[in-house]
């Protein structure tokens, strides 16, 4: 039989396509020359082959294909999780292969797009990487908009290690407080993350009720996110905590709690109470963007390895060093397990263990 055919001025292809154990023949215009509809024939044959349809996916891209998934798919879950997973798609995907048609996406592109990211993020971000393309192109294949996907094959190829873990020395400390002092709303949220052992983003959900002067205790319960959304509740179920604080921090937190009282006057009607710890002069919320402040500055004037997180680690490890117990310390980080803290802070707990090894050849002679 004839697959083309004139009619007008326009030239049709036909293909016949296997469908629940019949065959079904479609027509489709091909162009206005015989050679455009052989080309379009040929064209729809090879949809057919990697779609199982010669109309689905023909023209989507992978920048649609990620829009439809994080409306469909990525709403239920997690803010936090939505926050990592768009981030991964407006800064690492979309950029390379948005444009490209999904189709026209073969697992050997994929490859190259992770070994040529390896050599610049790290070994959980490769790993989030790899689960987005093939949360996307499992979706693309639920759609029906590909036969198959393109990520089988594919493998995680070797980040580079994350920058050696350190802790804040002393000296470290006070010269970045000291520098912070003419930026208060920054130097708060540090002081409490230091003394608290929190994450960037508790401490910035903090309210005033969260805060109990009396009892000398703070109530870890929510967490802000990156964009500034307030998420009622933290990294895990373990994060939601009540800690002891020190009469330092009480005063710290008493002496910011009476300056915004004074700001509150000085503003007046123009003061907009975000309710939060950590506030600007004006009552807006500060949000976690600016805190990058702590980690640009480390980074020009300190050895590398400390970012804002590295006072959650300052903290612990000042504790541990301290002989606090393993148990009290993974409760006041909120850690899931004891087994995750000893295992983040093995490094300090050997070097207890070598001291009380001397201790014990001093004492039992």
């Amino acid at each position: 039989m004839s697959f083309f055919r004139k009619r007008g001025k326009k030239w049709y292809y036909t293909i016949e396509l296997e469908s629940g154990g019949t065959r079904k023949r479609i027509e489709r215009v091909g162009g206005r020359t015989k050679a455009e509809a052989e080309k379009a024939r040929a064209a729809a044959l090879s949809e057919y082959t990697v779609t199982g349809s010669v109309d689905k996916g023909a023209k989507i891209t992978y920048r649609e294909l990620a829009d439809e998934w994080t409306k469909d798919n990525l709403s239920q879950r997690r803010a936090k999780t939505q926050e990592a997973y768009n981030s991964i798609l407006k800064n690492h995907l979309v950029p390379i292969i948005g444009d490209k048609r999904i189709r026209d996406i073969r697992p050997r592109d994929l490859q190259a797009l992770l070994n040529s990211e390896a050599k610049h993020v790290s070994v959980s971000l490769m790993r989030s990487l790899h689960a987005v393309l093939s949360l996307t192109f499992d979706f693309a294949v639920f759609c029906e908009y590909l036969k198959d996907t393109p990520m089988r094959g594919v493998v995680t190829p070797e980040a580079r290690p994350l920058a050696e873990r350190r802790a804040f020395t002393q000296e470290e400390f006070k010269e970045l407080t000291a520098y912070l002092e003419r930026r208060p709303e920054i130097l708060l949220p540090v002081l409490i993350s230091y003394h608290t052992g929190a994450r960037k983003g508790e401490v910035l959900a903090l309210t005033w009720e969260d805060i109990d002067f009396e009892e000398k205790k703070l109530r870890i319960n929510k967490t802000v996110l990156h964009n500034g959304t307030v998420q009622d509740t933290t990294k895990s179920k373990s994060g939601m905590r009540t800690i002891t604080i020190g009469e330092r921090l009480v005063k710290i937190l008493k002496a910011a709690h009476a300056q915004q009282a004074k700001d509150r006057l000085r503003y007046g009607k123009f003061y907009r109470d975000s309710g939060r710890v950590c506030r600007h002069e004006d009552g807006t919320a500060v949000r976690p963007p600016q805190m990058q402040v702590v980690g640009e500055y480390a980074r020009k004037h300190f050895p590398p390895g400390l970012c804002f997180h590295s006072l959650r680690h300052t903290h612990a490890t000042m504790l541990l060093e301290a002989g606090e117990d393993l148990e009290l310390v993974s409760k006041r980080l909120g850690h899931a397990s004891i087994s995750t803290t000893a295992k983040v802070y093995s490094h300090v707990l050997a070097h207890r263990e070598q001291a009380e090894r001397e201790i014990l050849d001093r004492v039992f002679v």
